[in-house]
């Protein structure tokens, strides 16, 4: 556990001997369900190893994957301070998947003595923010192929050029249906730009990937 945690930056404010006391770490295969949409938020879960998916599902039964999380991220923050449910369900990408826990109420108590796990908290929900609305604003009204480009240049910056999600997930991320995702990878592979096969979605030219984008 040791050397995981080394590696994360929010553990990394938290002394070593507090750390031991009130962290759990928790081991997940791919497709496990961490915790439940609608779920009682119990406390932060930080990705040590591995990938989570975030999934909501409406009140029409649609499901959307608000983000892709990996090593360092926080997961199931929004409900820690105001006791609300989870917004989302977290389902593990990757074998094994490490998971972090620490309760809400020692979250809520380091938070107020430790300034710099604050700021470390604070940091990175204005990062997942900007991230949020950068996804947003590169896909809102252009043609599929540039919005699953876009995507897709996104996710390589977070996860390397190997991106581990499906056909499915990559469609629930844009709001989109799997066919119609599945139609501009094709166009995208046939351009040299991506090498798509079950479960991995391979970026063999991140410059042409970036031209399709349009960014």
């Amino acid at each position: 556990m040791e050397m995981d945690c080394d590696r994360i930056e929010l553990f990394q404010t938290i002394p070593a001997e507090t750390l031991v006391e009130v962290l759990v770490v928790r081991n997940y295969q791919t497709g496990d369900q961490i915790f439940t949409q609608g779920d009682p938020t119990t406390g932060l879960w930080c990705v040590m190893a591995g990938k989570v998916a975030m999934e909501r599902v409406a009140g029409d039964g649609t499901l959307a994957t608000p983000g892709v999380w990996i090593e360092g991220d926080m997961v199931g923050i929004a409900g820690l301070w105001d006791q609300s449910s989870y917004p989302a369900s977290a389902r593990a990408l990757s074998t094994p998947t490490t998971m972090g826990w620490i309760p809400r109420l020692v979250v809520l108590r380091l938070h107020q003595e430790i300034p710099l796990f604050g700021l470390e908290i604070s940091r990175q929900l204005a990062e997942r923010l900007r991230y949020i609305q950068e996804s947003i604003s590169s896909r809102q009204g252009r043609p599929m192929v540039q919005q699953v480009a876009s995507a897709l240049l996104t996710l390589s910056a977070r996860m390397g050029n190997s991106i581990v999600l499906t056909h499915e997930d990559l469609a629930h991320i844009i709001g989109t249906h799997r066919e119609t995702v599945s139609r501009a990878l094709r166009e995208l592979t046939r351009d040299g730009v991506v090498n798509s096969r079950h479960g991995v979605i391979e970026v063999v030219d991140g410059d042409r990937l970036r031209d399709w984008s349009g960014a």
